[in-house]
Formats: C-alpha cells, sequence, structure tokens
C-alpha cells in the first residue's frame, strides 16, 4: 500500500467510531431513510446551517492565514442550505439570525486544514442517497429543498478528486498525518455535539 492509501486509511479508522454514532443520529438516520416530517426536516437544516455556516467562516480565515491553495468559495454548502431553508419558507433575514455553532476547530498548519476539510468533503458521499430519498417530502420537483444534499452535483467526482489530492501530499510524513487525524477527529467531534441538538427550536421560527 502506498502513503496515500494508507493515510486515508487511518482516517477512515480514526474516524470510524464517531461516523458510525453519526448514522444512527435521529434527524440524519430519517432523512437516510426518507421517513421524515417536514418540520424536523426543517428543523435539521437549520442545525446544519449552523455547522456549516461557522465552518466555513473559521476555514476561510484560515485559508488567508496559512496560505494555503483552496477555493473555499468554491466548497462552500451554508449557501446550498440557505437556498434550502428559503424553499421550506424561511426568509434571509430568519436565516441571518439562526444561531451557529461556536466551538469550530481552528487548524493551526495545512495538514490539520485538510483533515478539518476532509469531514465535510467526505458528508458530500452519501448526499445523492439522502436527496433521493427525500424527494417524496417535496412533491417529486428537482433539487427543491435538498440542495444542500445534493451537493456539487455533476462536479462531484472532479471535486472530490482535487481535495483528495491535496490532502495526499500530506502522506508519508508522520507528524503530517498525525495533524491530518487531529484536524478529522476534533471537527467531526464538534459536529457531532452540536447535531446533539438538531430538535432545538430557532428562537422567533414557529414549526
Amino acid at each position: 500500500m502506498t502513503a496515500a492509501p494508507e493515510l486515508r486509511a487511518r482516517l477512515r479508522q480514526a474516524t470510524s467510531d464517531i461516523h458510525e454514532r453519526l448514522h444512527g443520529h435521529p434527524g440524519l438516520g430519517a432523512a437516510a431513510s426518507g421517513v421524515m416530517a417536514r418540520e424536523d426536516y426543517r428543523q435539521l437544516l437549520i442545525r446544519l446551517w449552523g455547522f456549516h455556516k461557522a465552518f466555513e467562516i473559521v476555514l476561510e480565515t484560515a485559508v488567508g492565514s496559512l496560505r494555503l491553495d483552496m477555493d473555499m468559495a468554491a466548497r462552500a454548502r451554508a449557501p446550498m442550505l440557505e437556498e434550502d431553508l428559503r424553499s421550506m419558507g424561511l426568509s434571509a433575514g430568519e436565516i441571518a439570525a439562526l444561531p451557529r455553532c461556536d466551538h469550530i476547530f481552528r487548524p493551526r498548519n495545512g495538514a490539520e486544514f485538510f483533515g478539518a476539510l476532509y469531514v465535510v468533503e467526505g458528508s458530500t458521499l452519501g448526499g445523492l442517497h439522502i436527496a433521493r430519498a427525500l424527494s417524496g417530502l417535496f412533491g417529486g420537483a428537482e433539487g427543491e429543498g435538498r440542495r444542500f444534499f445534493l451537493g456539487y452535483g455533476s462536479r462531484h467526482g472532479a471535486m472530490w478528486r482535487g481535495f483528495l489530492e491535496q490532502l495526499d501530499a500530506f502522506a508519508g510524513d508522520e507528524a503530517d498525518e498525525l495533524a491530518v487525524v487531529a484536524g478529522a477527529v476534533r471537527t467531526f467531534s464538534d459536529f457531532e455535539t452540536w447535531m446533539a441538538c438538531w430538535r432545538a427550536e430557532a428562537p422567533g421560527l414557529a414549526v
């Protein structure tokens, strides 16, 4: 096995427990099964937005401070969630006022950065399945309310390969690999903690 596959296997092993627990998350699990009330789905989207919005701000700042070659705007998923939330009846002002995650891991170097980004980029892999499962909530309308789970659409393969090419640059150096894994584990943990309160009603929003 070459260095790059070894790093990816190390990442999968280190995050497998949290990943498995998230498969059992009541909101994400219901979305994946397609058996979900619209009100619950809206609350799930609200919570996902709170994480992704904060995460993207932190990583955009890191790109500048660490001088990394990464276009975070092209990978931003908070705008996709905002589109979904608008389709669920929220105004732009209501979305902007939603709670945001206040415990996002802040990468100190490139290896930690790509470990953190691995969590979010990897989550796009199962998104198409969830989007298809949820089609019944929206009367089959193309992409309505599911823009987030559709992710990059036709660009998905290219976006994932491009990310892996940059991640693989840290393979083969023990210190870098440990930092990549640490960034992924910390980010997964932050996401899991934030998503635990997914049914908490957002201030000022009736469901």
